[in-house]
């Protein structure tokens, strides 16, 4: 597909920098690239960028690999997608067919795009344009403080363990797994058994499959379920989600009691995503850590050392209050 679909390459930008704190002896040096307000009254943290001059809102999605814009976006802009056979977007619940448009330029911040070809689906939140997927977000190292309000940029050098972690307050760390900037994959425990977790911004509640929350002792007919229920999948149809009780959660060092999670058979029958024209497997996708997890933490994900810091800031984990849905961006005209 290439390297166009990813937005805008943040390193070919020259930005106005802050140095932040640096120690001295291991000669670290912190410099904040840019910092963007986000928005957190919704489903999903989302961004106002503009599109060809347009003025529109996109969530901010890790889970996401590319890039996209909504059907309805691209028609008000008057684009007209086209067909492409080499990609497929897999979802809890189903698939979708693959289309593309080309966007002459793209603002977010102080970031600009030109000439961008970016894949189109059906499948949005209302009131949202598209979104913001890993291949944008993970270029650099990343702050998500969404406590503040805020996503911020970071280009970091000679900075070994915790002195990333600017703001000086008790921390928990995890390796990253898999291949880097396309993902951000954490191992974290359940119950105390080992589970490979995606760390989703794009789904609003976090959510273990069926098969490892079993695994940990916890299915339907176990005592540590406290309610059941149906949502709608990626294809429409309805996918039946339980709410399990988890004796421990724990991320590297730091574990919270009695977790309630949500736990649905994520991708069924759905084994195999396309991405970029390489077939991906889906199977080892155990958990998503979603926006839920991100609103009650502070987290940096550091680029060269494949460590992401989370610092916990108050109110609950998992399974918080859902906000209330964004207002409607300016139409796109």
């Amino acid at each position: 597909m290439g390297a166009r679909l990813f937005a805008v390459a943040l390193a070919a930008l020259v930005l106005p920098g802050a140095a932040l704190a640096a120690d001295e002896a291991a000669h670290c040096q912190l410099r904040q690239l840019a910092e963007i307000p986000v928005s957190t009254n919704g489903w999903s943290p989302s961004v106002a960028v503009e599109i060809d001059g347009h003025p529109a809102r996109m969530i901010i999605d890790t889970g996401s690999q590319f890039t996209m814009l909504t059907s309805d976006a691209a028609q008000g802009l008057g684009l007209t997608p086209a067909p492409d056979r080499g990609i497929e977007f897999y979802g809890v619940g189903g698939k979708e067919r693959g289309r593309t448009v080309r966007i002459k330029e793209f603002k977010i911040g102080d970031f600009v795009g030109h000439n961008l070809e970016w894949p189109v689906s059906s499948h949005f939140a209302k009131g949202l344009q598209g979104l913001l997927g890993a291949g944008f977000l993970l270029q650099t190292d990343i702050e998500f403080d969404l406590p503040e309000g805020k996503i911020r940029f970071f280009k970091s050098e000679h900075c070994a363990g915790d002195q990333v972690v600017y703001w000086g307050t008790a921390y928990a760390v995890a390796p990253l797994l898999g291949p880097i900037g396309s993902k951000l994959d954490v191992t974290v425990r359940l119950n105390g058994v080992p589970v490979t977790a995606e760390m989703d911004t794009g789904a609003g509640d976090s959510m273990v499959t069926t098969a490892i929350a079993a695994s940990a002792g916890v299915t339907v007919k176990s005592s540590g379920v406290v309610s059941g229920g149906a949502m709608r999948g990626l294809d429409g149809q309805p996918v039946q989600v339980f709410v399990g009780v988890f004796r421990t959660f724990a991320f590297g060092e730091e574990t919270i009691s009695n977790a309630r999670i949500a736990v649905a058979d994520m991708f069924g029958v759905d084994k195999e995503a396309l991405f970029s024209r390489i077939p991906t497997s889906m199977v080892g996708l155990e958990m998503l850590l979603g926006a839920d997890f991100f609103r009650s933490h502070r987290i940096y994900v550091a680029r060269e050392q494949r460590r992401v810091y989370v610092s916990y800031v108050g109110g609950p984990v998992f399974l918080a209050p859902r906000p209330p849905a964004p207002a409607p961006a300016a139409p796109a005209r």
